[in-house]
């Protein structure tokens, strides 16, 4: 972010008027927007015990102005999900799309690690948030008419057999999209499963995925 913004953004914070804060979020442009977003989510990361304040400061950020869609990409990891979706949840953002049509969860579900445990901590966070929001945002269809859940299933490159609590997790998922959605697209399997052939990616396990969440939507 330029120095200027970063010094009134930073003055804005010390002063502690909610008003000022996003006032001057409000009046920057996109660009200076995101990078304020990235420098609250590195000041969290860097300070735990001041965790909640940062967040909650993204979150008055985010009544001044929508979300930036160049930085739904950008959200790619547990660790930025975790931080951003109380703000986009309490915005009732968490539903915004970028010009290709993805929302946050499609990026996250296509891109997060395996080690993150990311789909049991979804499942709780289905319980604890705003059920509806969160839901909504599981069962939109991006540019390509794939859900979130698909794009897990076509795009993140884990392909060994999940731990019991993450394929718990993952079938729970299955059980609330296939509630909300309001049509179900068959021809998507095998577009997925062409997909997953060309990146030498179908692997058995995988496999037993696309059929379980297939056959799940099917009934």
């Amino acid at each position: 972010m330029s120095n200027n913004c970063l010094t009134q953004f930073l003055l804005a914070l010390k002063s502690a008027d909610i008003e000022k804060i996003k006032a001057v979020y409000a009046q920057v442009t996109k660009d200076e927007q995101i990078e304020v977003l990235k420098f609250l989510f590195q000041s969290a990361q860097s300070n735990t015990v001041l965790y909640g304040h940062y967040q909650d400061i993204a979150s008055v950020c985010l009544q001044a102005a929508r979300f930036p869609e160049a930085m739904i990409a950008a959200i790619n990891s547990l660790e930025k999900f975790a931080f951003f979706s109380t703000p986009l949840i309490q915005a009732e953002q968490i539903n915004n799309l970028n010009p290709q049509g993805n929302n946050i969860l499609h990026i996250l579900l296509s891109q997060m690690s395996a080690k993150d445990n990311g789909l049991n901590y979804l499942r709780t966070l289905l319980h604890f948030e705003s059920k509806e929001l969160l839901q909504n945002a599981l069962s939109q269809r991006n540019a390509k008419k794939l859900t979130p859940l698909e794009c897990y299933l076509a795009f993140n490159s884990h392909t060994a057999p999940l731990s019991i609590q993450e394929l718990s997790a993952l079938l729970g998922l299955m059980e609330i999209e296939r509630r909300h959605i309001s049509a179900v697209e068959p021809h998507n399997a095998k577009v997925i499963e062409s997909h997953l052939q060309q990146q030498h990616r179908l692997s058995e396990y995988k496999q037993f995925l696309l059929a379980t969440y297939y056959q799940s939507n099917a009934g």
